[in-house]
């Protein structure tokens, strides 16, 4: 990295040498992150159902490889048949939706496939050079939109930050793929504008129409072009809005295939801002604002899912951050060159609007990663300039203030980079390890368990709940007649023997989460029929469980999770209970 001191010719450092200074240091500390990973590299979660279809295991006959990202198609048909094997919940709403139109990055996925195998390590040295990749795009659109110190440092920022620890699960990898090339896009268009580069303005709009083939996740880096547009440009508004029109128009004409297309989602955490637009509109400013907060707090985005209870107070604190670094903004704005601020103004514009597009999914340390790209130069720019009040002026930040800078500081540049090697670790443990050692039990060993039905009675959560079926049929493991999971509601579960062949289940300080389920619903499946006799707030809280045979059957096996183990269950006699 060039140091703060060394600015250009003036300061006795070349620009262009310094400028490609910046970018080594920055590729070989993306490159050294990426290969970081590798002793961690596993297939976690989503991968499981991806391989599943690759390896034509998947219970998914209907979905071809430029489909992974495709977990339902909504047919109340093919829920249902999902539902019957076990592949999902019996829960889920009949026309339960979560399609993608990803027809790229699940293209990769099925070359990586073909290449590599059930070998994780090829996908991960893969997903590498795509990072690299949107670190080398990067550093072109800084180069021309900041002096080449505040340049370098938004770009060190940019390639260390903890963030992108989230791309170690190789089912996001769709955000780095239309990240990178959405960037490059965005490079390309910057110096058609800037430097009258007539091959970037086609070359701009091809890059973006590829990028909105890997994911919806571009759609949040044409903010940064709009952004350019509005802010940065420097020339009439007619010709800001005749350059920026045709990517507009792109971008609409995507909407409206996807929206042709069914293409969407329909519950799962998610609010598809194309089918429910109220609603979206209703959470977008809680959500907005955590994720701002996020991004300047360097991370954490993922207890927003993680502890839903929670939010409104999630909120608030995110609010507090961005408060406090908006003093210190201003602060640092008020010292920055004009330079400084033209660039930085609109991609720190183009930043706070991207995090809007992210705002309607289960939000996560993944939805960062392109606010980032101007993320960083805002955190850069307050590093830089309260860097240089230290050995210099200090009226601009104050005690307060220099409190506030030394703690950004430390998080971006300290623990920002040890999060991103302890991150994959802990999503190893947390998304891999917990199955991989669970499905090794001696219970599911050799053919008897195909002649079994299999009951789970209570998951901990939905990584354990809705994944272990995956894993199995990704590996070809023996496989039960079906598989059941009755509850992942992270509470304690009391079950009543009410029959020979039914038992209640309720959930004791939760919910299932299902909201379309109300009391008296009934949900019929191959051998069990499910009726609601209560719910809470979030779906149902008491259910009646029904089975086409006695409990005590051979055919029928009950487990429940205790830990991270299956545990088999010996249900009680009639009237009897137990709480699990």
């Amino acid at each position: 990295m060039t140091p703060p001191s060394a600015r250009d010719p003036v300061g006795g450092v070349d620009e262009g040498i310094a400028s490609r200074r910046s970018l080594w240091v920055a590729l070989s500390l993306a490159a050294a992150f990426g290969l970081a990973e590798l002793p961690f590299a596993a297939f976690m979660a989503d991968d499981l159902i991806q391989l599943s279809v690759l390896e034509r295991t998947s219970p998914v006959v209907w979905l071809g490889p430029l489909q992974l990202y495709t977990l339902s198609d909504g047919v109340p048909a093919h829920v249902r048949a999902l539902q019957n094997v076990g592949a999902m919940p019996w829960f889920f709403a009949p026309d339960f939706k979560m399609s993608f139109f990803r027809p790229l990055s699940s293209g990769l996925l099925a070359l990586d496939h073909a290449v590599f195998g059930l070998s994780p390590i090829g996908y991960r040295v893969h997903a590498t050079l795509w990072f690299v990749a949107l670190v080398a795009a990067l550093w072109s659109v800084l180069r021309r939109a900041l002096p080449e110190p505040l340049a370098a440092w938004s770009l060190v920022v940019f390639a260390i930050s903890g963030m992108h620890a989230s791309l170690f699960w190789i089912a996001t990898r769709h955000v780095v793929v239309a990240a990178a090339l959405g960037t490059a896009a965005l490079a390309a268009h910057v110096r058609w504008r800037e430097e009258g580069w007539r091959a970037g303005r086609a070359l701009s709009i091809g890059l973006v129409a590829l990028a909105l083939s890997a994911s919806e996740a571009a759609v949040a880096v044409v903010a940064y072009l709009v952004a350019y547009e509005a802010l940065g440009a420097r020339d009439a508004r007619a010709a800001r809005m005749r350059a920026v029109l045709p990517l507009l128009l792109l971008v609409a004409a995507h909407l409206a295939l996807l929206r042709w297309m069914d293409n969407g989602v329909a519950g799962g955490g998610y609010l598809d801002p194309l089918r429910e637009p109220i609603a979206f509109l209703a959470e977008l400013p809680a959500r907005w604002v955590f994720l701002v907060g996020a991004l300047i707090a360097g991370g954490g985005a993922d207890a927003w899912t993680l502890w839903p209870g929670l939010r409104g107070a999630l909120a608030v604190a995110a609010g507090l951050v961005i408060a406090a670094f908006g003093a210190v903004l201003r602060a640092a704005w008020a010292k920055a060159s004009a330079a400084d601020r033209r660039g930085a103004g609109w991609l720190i514009a183009g930043s706070v609007a991207s995090t809007a597009a992210f705002a309607g999914t289960p939000i996560g340390s993944r939805c960062l990663v392109v606010p980032m790209i101007g993320g960083s130069a805002a955190i850069a720019l307050v590093l830089r300039c309260w860097w240089t009040a230290r050995r210099g002026e200090r009226r601009p930040f104050g005690r307060w203030l220099g409190a506030v800078c030394g703690a950004l500081a430390v998080i971006h540049l300290v623990l920002a980079p040890l999060g991103r090697l302890a991150t994959p670790y802990g999503m190893r443990r947390m998304l891999w390890s917990r199955i991989a050692d669970a499905m090794d039990d001696d219970a599911f060993a050799g053919d008897a368990l195909a002649a079994r039905r299999l009951v789970v009675l209570r998951a901990p959560d939905f990584i354990l709940g809705l994944h272990p079926f995956f894993f199995r049929t990704a590996y070809r493991l023996p496989m039960p007649e079906w598989w059941r999971t009755l509850s992942w509601a992270p509470c304690p579960h009391r079950i009543v023997r009410t029959a020979v062949d039914a038992f209640e289940l309720e959930t004791v300080g939760c919910d299932i989460d299902a909201p379309a389920l109300a009391a008296g619903d009934v949900v019929e499946l191959d051998g069990m029929r499910a009726r609601v006799l209560a719910r809470g707030a979030r779906g149902p809280a008491r259910v009646e469980f029904r089975f086409d045979r006695p409990l005590e059957d051979p055919g029928l096996a009950f487990f429940t999770w205790q830990g991270d183990r299956l545990q088999r269950v010996q249900l009680p006699p009639i009237a009897g209970a137990v709480t699990l």
